[in-house]
């Protein structure tokens, strides 16, 4: 497996431009901002994120801050069970586009918890107050209902693209997926100094997957390490 390529990962700032950005498409920018969330701020696959549902998230009723006049929101959890990456449709028994599977790397039935950060928990919260649940009690859905298609979150973040990064850097391969915020949310957690064996257990892959295709990222840091202990020394 090769290592991530480190300029296609956005940083904090340009990956909270590119949030800003969705919200401000028309239509399908408010109902997909918190969908595009869950990978930036907690990790999550867009086939995990499309198949969260209900019983999935546990995240704590919003408290009034009279001081600050606005709702305070703690830390969540989602509680993954289940992926609907899209196969197409006539690659499923039910003839939908998107698959039921187990999540990748656990076996059938094996779960993992993922935590949910303030700055995300706010976004579920206005999702469900404006959208409610689908149905079948899914987070996400189509804006005529059914699962999530992909060809609408694609065509959004290409807008959202267009909207937040300059010509020069809609040209590269800055952000140019969706995928690449989940590896913006595991190298923010290594660079915060999160344990790797709780980064690997957080992201669902192994340790060894995670030195390899966070490799790049490790040397990375490696440098700032030295360049932090030069500073210590007065230099």
């Amino acid at each position: 497996m090769a290592g991530v390529k480190w300029s296609a990962v956005p940083n904090p700032i340009q990956a909270r431009t590119l949030l800003a950005a969705v919200r401000s498409l028309p239509r399908s920018g408010p109902r997909l901002i918190a969908y595009f969330g869950t990978m930036y701020y907690s990790a999550l696959r867009p086939e995990e994120a499309a198949a969260l549902g209900k019983w999935h998230v546990d995240l704590p009723v919003p408290v009034w801050d009279e001081s600050k006049g606005k709702h305070v929101y703690g830390w969540g959890e989602f509680h993954l069970s289940e992926a609907t990456p899209h196969v197409g449709a006539r690659w499923t028994d039910g003839g939908q586009p998107r698959d039921h599977r187990q999540l990748k790397s656990r076996s059938a039935g094996e779960g993992r918890t993922v935590p949910c950060p303030p700055d995300l928990t706010e976004l579920p919260w206005e999702h469900v107050s404006r959208y409610g649940y689908a149905d079948d009690s899914r987070l996400f859905r189509g804006a005529r209902g059914g699962p999530l298609p992909m060809i609408t979150y694609t065509r959004a973040w290409r807008a959202a693209r267009r909207i937040a990064l300059t010509e020069d850097a809609q040209a590269t391969l800055l952000a140019a997926r969706p995928y690449d915020l989940r590896h913006a949310a595991v190298s923010t957690w290594l660079s915060g100094g999160v344990d790797p064996a709780l980064v690997v257990e957080w992201a669902g892959h192994s340790l060894a997957v995670l030195m390899e295709v966070y490799a790049a990222f490790s040397l990375r840091q490696d440098v700032i390490a030295k360049r932090r202990v030069q500073e210590a020394l007065g230099h």
